[in-house]
């Protein structure tokens, strides 16, 4: 488990690197625009609950294309509802992934990572910050080799409406489906730095170009293929 959680934590370390493609991403307005053909609907973790889960965590796509989620530093992180230990600004009802704050002893804090078993064309997820205020969302693209292709900034507003508007983050690769990882980080403000990473995101949805079938053992495949990254980030630091 130790191994997993430094793989997450060195999508972070990546992210610090100059950009290593250069693909060109388009941004979506909404979930129409994106027009995606497959989602992560966050209910199969389980029911809203203040049990944290552990980083990481395995998740399937409805085509079946694997991921694997949680927090960059290891922490735990929590399934909740809008209206159901979220109150903000998504749609009642809506199943929500919140990384918790560790400042104030309730599960661990993000930023929040989505690593794709088979890389995607576009993303797309609403976002909200806890702390009710404007926020900047901050997402930064992976393709599947964990190689940076571009990091995007978007400003929100947070709030207790539940009427369906919280912040839509979409982006689309139109150089190729290279999309590999996805890593999520908000800003609420200088001010406040203890709410800075605090935040829940919807199920998230995505383009790809072919339906997958799960082959047996791809799961395995899928780890096996990102042992390979610990190597990377400890020849790094050496350098």
């Amino acid at each position: 488990m130790r191994v997993k959680k430094i793989l997450l934590i060195a999508i972070a370390f990546f992210s610090l690197g100059a950009l290593a493609k250069a693909d060109n991403f388009t941004v979506f307005g909404s979930r129409a625009a994106q027009n995606p053909t497959d989602i992560i609907d966050w209910s199969q973790l389980g029911a809203a609950s203040t049990t944290p889960l552990g980083t990481p965590q395995l998740v399937s796509t409805f085509e079946g294309n694997f991921a694997l989620v949680g927090n960059t530093n290891g922490s735990d992180f929590l399934r909740v509802d809008e209206g159901n230990l979220w109150t903000g600004n998504f749609d009642y009802g809506e199943t929500l992934v919140w990384t918790g704050n560790s400042n104030f002893g309730v599960g661990g804090l993000g930023p929040f990572a989505i690593e794709l078993a088979n890389p995607a064309g576009s993303v797309g997820f609403e976002i909200q910050a806890d702390l009710y205020a404007p926020f900047t969302a901050t997402v930064a693209l992976f393709d599947p080799s964990l190689n940076p292709l571009g990091t995007f900034s978007f400003s929100g507003v947070s709030n207790n409406l539940e009427n369906g508007s919280a912040l839509f983050v979409g982006l689309g690769d139109t150089s190729g489906v290279n999309i590999g990882a996805i890593e999520i980080s908000t800003n609420s403000g200088s001010g406040n730095p203890q709410w800075a990473n605090d935040f829940a995101i919807d199920d998230p949805s995505f383009t790809y170009t072919t339906a997958t079938t799960p082959e047996p053992g791809s799961i395995l495949l899928f780890g096996s293929g990102l042992l390979g990254l610990a190597g990377v980030l400890r020849r790094k630091v050496r350098i």
